[in-house]
């Protein structure tokens, strides 16, 4: 009778859970460096850090020890990853332009390095950055990571309603070329501080080929480019209003400032 064969095999299966490691197909292993970190190590091979814990069967994600060796799933066994270097920043580096130069995304670099992905960059910083393309195959990317511009305007939205402050450069309160000056400094960006330098930097832009993260200016209570704001798109601009008294998105559309609109510059 073939029953019993049958009842055996089933558990026999039954026993490779979804959590276990037996669940994942044999990979490389790592073995565990001082200062790693599961976020780290899974920006590195491309997998993620639930199914690092899951493939090792690790009770607490947060503790590693150095000399520790990890199975690394979802990689066939003598599938070539991408090697690292270190590399020093240098003045006008951001993370985004590393990411373009090492075949990265500025996401990808910030994990490698456990540091926020909109953070500044210190000249002298050394970072962790997979190995140029002359040492190693470049990582494949999906799809293109968003533009600089792009995503310093998503950024700029969450300061919508912070109050205006004559002179303010924080999140307590910004007046028009501070609030520019404080987004473009957490972008590693360091500009003038008033909007009349400001519209002396960068590259001029025309209105029909505007994109985010551009700057926008109009000449308000006094003559010339004395008020700014960054593009987002859409037509649409934000900025510190004093007479909104609050960061705001309003329209270059509106009959205000399209009758006042002096210039655009881009800076990246």
């Amino acid at each position: 009778m073939r029953w019993p064969k049958a009842v055996a095999a089933m558990a026999s299966l039954c026993l490779v859970l979804p959590g276990s490691p037996q669940a994942f197909a044999q990979g490389p292993s790592y073995t565990v460096q001082p200062g790693d970190t599961l976020t780290r190590i899974a920006a590195r091979y491309g997998v993620r850090v639930r199914d690092l814990v899951e493939a090792n069967g690790l009770e607490d994600p947060d503790v590693l020890r150095p000399g520790q060796v990890l199975r690394i799933p979802g990689r066939a066994d003598g599938e070539e990853v991408r090697r690292e270097e270190v590399y020093e920043v240098q003045p006008g580096d951001t993370l985004w332009r590393l990411a373009r130069r090492y075949g990265a995304t500025p996401q990808q670099l910030a994990a490698l390095n456990g540091i926020p992905v909109d953070g500044i960059l210190q000249v002298g910083q050394r970072l962790r950055v997979p190995a140029s393309p002359s040492s190693g195959p470049r990582v494949r990317q999906a799809s293109a990571p968003a533009s600089r511009g792009a995503v310093l305007a998503v950024f700029a939205r969450r300061f919508l309603g912070v109050p205006y402050r004559w002179g303010g450069t924080g999140a307590s309160g910004f007046d028009c070329s501070g609030f520019v000056y404080a987004m473009f400094r957490r972008f590693g960006i360091l500009l003038p501080r008033t909007s009349f330098e400001m519209f002396g930097v960068g590259r001029p832009v025309a209105l029909s080929e505007l994109e985010p993260g551009d700057l926008v200016f109009f000449t308000t209570y006094r003559p010339g480019p004395s008020h700014v704001g960054i593009y987002l798109g859409g037509g649409t601009f934000i900025h510190a209003s004093s007479a909104g008294g609050r960061v705001r998105v309003d329209s270059l559309q509106d009959g205000y400032y399209r009758t006042r609109f002096v210039g655009a510059r881009r800076l990246y």
